[in-house]
């Protein structure tokens, strides 16, 4: 077995970003294992608590990984991939009243199982990102931030079209604009990407709404001036500022930028120490040293905070700024 000091980062095939990463390590020599949740390349085998050894196996190698020196929370890495199961006799039924009950204890188990295994291979050693805290709630996230006088827009849950009627009623904001309560739709298929935007509440789209729906999240519209990608890495900022009000179409969402012959403005910006010592608060109570932020700067010049995906992209803040996060993050492994 390998007992060779390595990296251990815990990812997504298709993560453009670990790659690029992985490049820099290669680069400077850093022995690394890379664990995907999404193949079956890598094979749980062994677990002794007491004598410290936990024992994967990949491409026919095997390693401990408790001699990790240092660990990446890109993504979850563990799933049941990495576990011998027999995913044909999992469909058949065994109880016949409720035939999803021995589907949902196997997830339970190795639930209990990942959880322990992200606990204690972060024990004494570095680490990028945060198992625990790898998917944050936006809601509580905003009342974080309103802890620390960081402002947030006005925000509201809705189920009925009577609410949305009431709120813009006793707004002072233009419109409205309703986003995923959780990190949205970030699907891909062989043929497909399917995303959710933050779109504009307009009367056309208010008229096709029925009565009563499911709680959605409404927040008064910002005019802004321009918007900010900030990445954050151990209390360093990288901060992007995109002019997405310069186009029709990304004023609502830059996200939503289609024509590529004619891309946005994107420049590097530095953000005044008040804003920075604001999200400082808000990363240290999420205990998390990376993530990526969104803030919307308005026509007054107040810096007004949205959101923090601790897993979120970080090349498209990278490339247009220089910033070579890849090379950063790699040293710091």
């Amino acid at each position: 077995m390998e007992n060779d000091e390595k990296i251990l980062v815990l990812s997504r095939q298709d993560d453009g970003s670990t790659s690029n990463v992985i490049e820099w390590l290669v680069k400077y020599n850093k022995p690394y294992i890379r664990l995907n949740t999404d193949d079956d390349k890598a094979r749980l085998h062994f677990l002794d608590i007491d004598d410290r050894e936990l024992t994967v196996s990949k491409h026919g190698e095997e390693h401990n990984l408790f001699n990790i020196s240092s660990i990446w929370h890109r993504r979850r890495g563990f799933s049941l991939k990495n576990v011998a199961i027999n995913f044909d006799e999992l469909e058949k039924g065994i109880l016949f009243d409720t035939p999803n009950y021995h589907k949902n204890h196997i997830n339970s188990e190795y639930k209990v199982l990942t959880e322990y295994f992200h606990y204690i291979l972060q024990q004494d050693v570095t680490a990028i990102g945060n198992y625990v805290s790898t998917d944050v709630n936006k809601l509580i996230v905003l009342e974080i931030a309103k802890k620390y006088n960081v402002p947030i827009p006005k925000s509201y849950v809705v189920t009925t079209k009577a609410g949305i009627r009431r709120i813009l009623a006793n707004t002072d904001a233009n419109f409205v604009v309703t986003k995923a309560i959780s990190q949205g739709v970030y699907h891909f298929t062989p043929d497909y990407g399917y995303y959710s935007y933050t779109e504009r509440i307009t009367e056309e789209s208010l008229d096709e709404l029925p009565d009563r729906f499911f709680p959605s999240l409404l927040q008064e519209e910002i005019k802004k001036k321009y918007e900010l990608r900030v990445f954050y890495l151990n209390e360093e900022f990288y901060a992007m500022a995109i002019f997405s009000q310069k186009r029709a179409d990304t004023v609502v969402d830059f996200r939503k930028h289609t024509d590529q012959e004619n891309p946005q403005r994107k420049v590097p910006y530095n953000l005044p120490q008040h804003v920075k010592q604001g999200l400082i608060d808000i990363m240290n109570e999420l205990q998390l040293n990376t993530g990526s932020i969104d803030i919307l700067v308005d026509e007054d010049n107040n810096y007004i905070f949205l959101e923090v995906n601790p897993v979120g992209q970080f090349g498209m803040t990278s490339a247009p700024c220089n910033y070579y996060l890849e090379r950063k993050i790699a040293k710091i492994l």
